[in-house]
């Protein structure tokens, strides 16, 4: 189940990259209650979270083009730089007592800036470390630490919060920066693509215009998409379900994000075993499916049980689907293509979450969160069945 753990590169490229996002998601916690501290405003809370995203709608296709035309490693390096910067001066700010709201949005913009930058890397980067046979495991692997930060993450930053205050926890961050950057330059591999001096803009539609032409491709995106506008919005949404429809508090509300995060591990988990997936295509599509079914019985649950169960399994399935369209999208890109292409991934994933929260919110405005996620659950899984019924070549991916 670990194979991909052979690779000497890999292993220390995921180690660091698991103490890094520990350290992100310990200052994703502290971020909020500073701000909350400085302006007792939701919105405000908003606007910094619209700073740290937005990035991300506009850059993800440049990221794209600079990771097929240099140096993914180095891209990287300059990217955990730029973010361990970012971190020091917040933990700086906050200690001094100097730190006003308008620093936390400048830095989460750089922030956002450095990751929709890099992410595209990130993923090519993971090929470049264990080659086609290994890919799915590798991949699985990154998902399964990521969310495994997602969980252990904000548990620290509860016992730091009280131990070092909200400067310590950003500092930390800052420190965890040291093992991704440190994995980086420890790894052998260099990964050098030709340098392209087409202009960016063009470069752009050029990888457009190959993810056109290749109709799996675009399905396969599409479907990412989907998941992500449909089903995603459910952890924004959370909050609301829980005091409304459930009668829960906030320590109820931890509880709903706890079993959450461990559906996605699982998930995660459940693709190391590539043997087991004979028809990855119909499996892909049925994850899809069970992801909207899922949703929608989040929207009709009403007591917490019910609520834990929906979300273990929307999970379980939402990151399974997303790591297995990720595995099966560098499997079939060609390698000049490969940046462009995972730029339009992160694209799909990351880039439509403020479309899918607006949505989402919008919806919930006029009728209430529960019904929200029964309508977008319902619509995912009409759609995914449609889709399985008109790709049959997405069916037939083994």
């Amino acid at each position: 189940m670990i194979h991909a753990f052979r690779h000497r590169d890999y292993r220390i490229f995921w180690s660091g990259a698991l103490v890094s996002n520990v350290g992100s998601w310990m200052q994703q916690v502290a971020h909020g209650w500073l701000v909350l501290e400085l302006t007792d405003s939701a919105f405000m809370l908003g606007l910094v979270g619209f700073a740290a995203t937005f990035p991300m709608l506009v850059l993800l296709l440049v990221g794209g083009v600079y990771a097929d035309r240099f140096d993914r490693r180095r891209l990287l390096l300059w990217a955990n730089g730029a973010l361990m910067a970012s971190a020091t001066a917040l933990a700086a700010l906050t200690w001094t007592g100097i730190v006003e709201v308008w620093h936390i949005f400048v830095l989460a913009l750089v922030s956002g800036i450095a990751i929709a930058l890099a992410a595209p890397a990130f993923q090519a980067f993971v090929h470049d470390l264990v080659g086609t046979e290994n890919l799915q495991n590798a991949i699985a692997l990154n998902s399964a630490q990521f969310n495994l930060s997602r969980v252990v993450g904000p548990s620290l930053a509860g016992m730091a919060l009280g131990a070092i205050g909200l400067a310590g926890c950003f500092g930390v961050n800052a420190l965890s920066y040291v093992a991704a950057i440190g994995a980086l330059l420890a790894i052998r591999i260099r990964s050098g693509p030709a340098p392209d001096p087409a202009p960016v803009l063009e470069s752009m539609k050029e990888g457009v215009g190959y993810v056109r032409g290749h109709p799996r491709i675009l399905a396969l995106l599409s479907l990412v998409a989907l998941v992500s506008v449909l089903a995603m919005p459910y952890a924004t949404l959370l909050p609301i379900i829980a005091r409304d429809a459930l009668g829960l508090d906030a320590s109820g509300l931890g509880y709903l994000y706890a079993v959450g995060g461990t559906g996605a591990v699982i998930g995660a988990l459940s693709l190391t075993a590539r043997h087991l997936f004979r028809r990855r295509g119909l499996y892909l599509l049925g994850l899809a499916a069970l992801t909207g079914a899922a949703t929608a019985a989040l929207g009709l649950a009403r007591t917490p049980v019910a609520a834990g169960a929906a979300l273990v399994v929307i999970s379980f399935a939402a990151t399974s689907a997303v790591a297995l369209s990720n595995t099966l999208l560098q499997e079939i890109v060609d390698d000049a293509m490969r940046g462009r292409v995972m730029g339009m991934f992160g694209l799909a994933f990351m880039g439509t979450f403020p479309i899918g929260n607006l949505v989402a919110g919008a919806v919930a405005g006029a009728v209430s969160a529960s019904t929200t996620m029964l309508l977008t659950g319902t619509a995912l899984l009409a759609v995914s069945l449609w889709i399985a019924a008109t790709r049959p070549r997405l069916r037939s991916v083994r």
